[in-house]
C-alpha cells in the first residue's frame, strides 16, 4: 500500500452544525440515520435570541463528499431540523487518531427479535446456529441495525413474516441493505430494494454479496413501474414519509403491510394523518424517542 493510499484510509471528515440543545441528541441520531459514525456536543457561549442554549454538533463520516454534505443539509433543512438560514462549513478531513479500531471494538454482534442476529464482516461465525445471520460491513449507508429506528424496523419485518408467507417486499431507502437482506433471510421470494444515493446503492450490493445474496435482490434509483408489494419497509425521514404517502399507499397491495420508521414520537401523529383513512395503525415499536409504525388497511 503506498503512503498515499495509507493516508486515505485513515481519513476520516468532520461536519459541525450549530443547533438548540434541546434538539442535540435527535439530529445526531438523524445524521447516524445519513452515514455518520458517530457525534458528539460542544457547548457554546452563546446564547440564542430566543434564550436557548446552542451546542455545537459535530459529527464523523468515514466518507463524505462535499456534494453530499450539501444534500444532506438541503434535506435537514427543508424538513425543518436546522434553520434555512445556518451557514454551515463543507467537511472537514482529519487523520484517525484510533477510532477504526476503537469502533470495531463496539461493533459486536448483535441480536434482534427472536430470530435475527446482526453481525460484522470480522465477526462471522460467532452465531449458535439459532439465529438467521446477516452480516453488515458499515459504510455510507445506513443500517448497522444499532440505531432504533433500524432495530424497531427489523423487529416490525420480524413480525409480519411471522404471520404468514410474504411473496413480494420493497424496502425504501435501502442504506446498507440491512432491511432488504433481512427480508429475504426471513422468507421472502422477491425483494425490491431503491436507494437514491449511489454510494449506499454500492454499500448495499457489497452487503448483499457477503450474504451470498448477489443475484437474489436488486438495488435500484426508482420504483419499479406499477409494480405493489405485499410488505413496504420505509426508514427514512418523516418529512419524506409524508411526501411519500400517496405513492406508498398506491404501492401496497390489498391486505398488505406498511412499515414506517425514521420517525420521531413527536412527528408520529403528523405521519399518521397522512395515511388515513386508507390505512390504520396496527402495531408500534418505541425506543429512545424514535418510533416505528406498522400500518394495514382500514
Amino acid at each position: 500500500m503506498s503512503v498515499a493510499q495509507k493516508l486515505a484510509s485513515s481519513t476520516y471528515y468532520r461536519v459541525a452544525l450549530e443547533v438548540p440543545a434541546a434538539v442535540a441528541d435527535e439530529l445526531g441520531g438523524i445524521l447516524i440515520g445519513f452515514g455518520a459514525i458517530g457525534s458528539a456536543t460542544k457547548w457554546s457561549r452563546r446564547i440564542a435570541r430566543a434564550g436557548r442554549k446552542t451546542v455545537t454538533l459535530e459529527s464523523y463520516f468515514r466518507r463524505l463528499s462535499a456534494a453530499r454534505w450539501t444534500t444532506i443539509v438541503r434535506r435537514l433543512k427543508r424538513a425543518g431540523l436546522i434553520e434555512r438560514e445556518l451557514e454551515v462549513a463543507p467537511p472537514e478531513p482529519i487523520v484517525d487518531p484510533g477510532w477504526a479500531a476503537m469502533w470495531k471494538e463496539r461493533f459486536q454482534p448483535l441480536p434482534v427479535g427472536r430470530r435475527l442476529l446482526l453481525l460484522p464482516p470480522w465477526e462471522t461465525g460467532r452465531g449458535d446456529g439459532k439465529r438467521c445471520e446477516i452480516v453488515i460491513d458499515p459504510g455510507q449507508g445506513f443500517g448497522t441495525g444499532h440505531h432504533p429506528s433500524t432495530r424497531g424496523t427489523l423487529l416490525a419485518i420480524e413480525h409480519e413474516l411471522g404471520r404468514g408467507t410474504i411473496g413480494s417486499a420493497l424496502d425504501l431507502g435501502s442504506g446498507s441493505g440491512v432491511l432488504a437482506i433481512a427480508m429475504r433471510r426471513l422468507g421472502v421470494a422477491k425483494v425490491c430494494a431503491v436507494e437514491i444515493d449511489p454510494a449506499a446503492r454500492a454499500n448495499a450490493r457489497h452487503n448483499a454479496r457477503l450474504n451470498h445474496m448477489g443475484r437474489d435482490l436488486r438495488f435500484s434509483a426508482e420504483l419499479p413501474p406499477d409494480e405493489r408489494f405485499e410488505l413496504i419497509a420505509a426508514n427514512i425521514l418523516a418529512s419524506t414519509l409524508i411526501e411519500l404517502a400517496p405513492t406508498l399507499i398506491k404501492r401496497l397491495a390489498p391486505g398488505g403491510r406498511l412499515i414506517l420508521s425514521g420517525i420521531l414520537e413527536r412527528e408520529a401523529p403528523t405521519v399518521l394523518a397522512r395515511y388515513r383513512p386508507d390505512l390504520r395503525l396496527r402495531r408500534s415499536y418505541r425506543e429512545r424517542g424514535w418510533i416505528t409504525l406498522t400500518l394495514g388497511a382500514a
